[in-house]
């Protein structure tokens, strides 16, 4: 007697066209949860580009201003956490990224290139903010050291200018006061916006030295990227100039059948007239006959 099959196949059927039909629901919803992810570290990136403008625009306050004030320097420590903070998550996020682009079963196609495009931009807009970041931190270092060497001069200070380089090189921001007999109201000042600025070199030296570390890495996987991006970039501006191209032909293509199917009207239009006049006149023959 033939065994009855026909449920355990059912069972088989059901079971593998399923697995199948949820790996390609997973698809479109892993590209899509990639590319919002991606688009929000967009916005966290330009938040710290403004975050970096308004660093600057306060440094350049406090190096105008005549004496220590305590609110600028409170919001320059504030806005070098908040931009720290900010890169960390960037940094992070977009290792995750690499991780998950490694382990991807789809290793190689369109949606994998894609990531792996997304992920470079994104790494190199990071890169080269925070490489601007430092750049213009370590321009206010030497700022403020020649802040500290004016104030220096203004307190009454004998410090020869080894001595001086020597002071700024520690790590004591109280080492000035050590050195200074502040006996005017004039050097007391000085010797308070000496100790804020030497501070503020101390802050920064420390901030840069780990944002350094951290990035290394990343700005030598840019640096691997950099030619993988300029090419898909050229591709990129090839194609959508070719776009514009094709877009203009087909907009002269729709002008000259819409002029062409004027002239069609026109011509039938003057042809349905001659006939008019043509049975006309054939009947004007007939009746003078």
């Amino acid at each position: 007697m033939v065994k009855d099959r026909l449920h355990e196949l059912q069972e088989k059927r059901s079971s593998l066209p399923h697995n199948k039909t949820k790996n390609r629901a997973e698809e479109p919803s892993q590209k899509y949860r990639f590319l919002e992810q991606a688009s929000e570290l967009q916005d966290v990136i330009e938040e710290i580009r403004t975050h970096v403008a308004d660093v600057a625009k306060i440094q350049k306050d406090i190096l105008a201003s005549p004496q220590q004030n305590s609110e600028l320097d409170r919001r320059l420590q504030a806005l070098a956490k908040v931009i720290r903070e900010k890169a960390l998550h960037v940094r992070a996020t977009l290792k995750t990224f690499e991780d998950m682009s490694e382990k991807s079963p789809l290793l190689g196609s369109v949606q994998d290139r894609v990531k792996s495009t997304q992920h470079a931009s994104l790494s190199r807009q990071l890169v080269a903010l925070m490489n601007e970041y430092n750049k213009s931190q370590l321009e206010y270092r030497d700022k403020c050291k020649s802040r500290i060497r004016t104030q220096l001069a203004i307190a009454g200070s004998t410090l020869s200018e080894e001595e001086i380089e020597d002071m700024l090189e520690k790590k004591n921001p109280e080492i000035f006061t050590q050195a200074i007999m502040a006996s005017t109201e004039a050097a007391k000042r000085s010797l308070c916006d000496i100790e804020a600025r030497h501070a503020d070199i101390i802050r920064l030296e420390k901030g840069v030295e780990e944002l350094r570390d951290l990035f290394t890495t990343l700005a030598l996987t840019v640096d691997q990227q950099g030619e993988l991006i300029d090419r898909i970039e050229f591709q990129v501006s090839k194609t959508t100039e070719s776009l514009g191209n094709a877009n203009r032909c087909l907009n002269s293509a729709v002008v000259n059948q819409s002029k062409t199917r004027k002239r069609k009207f026109i011509c039938i239009i003057i042809l349905i007239i001659l006939a008019v006049f043509l049975i006309v006149a054939i009947a004007s023959a007939i009746g003078l006959t």
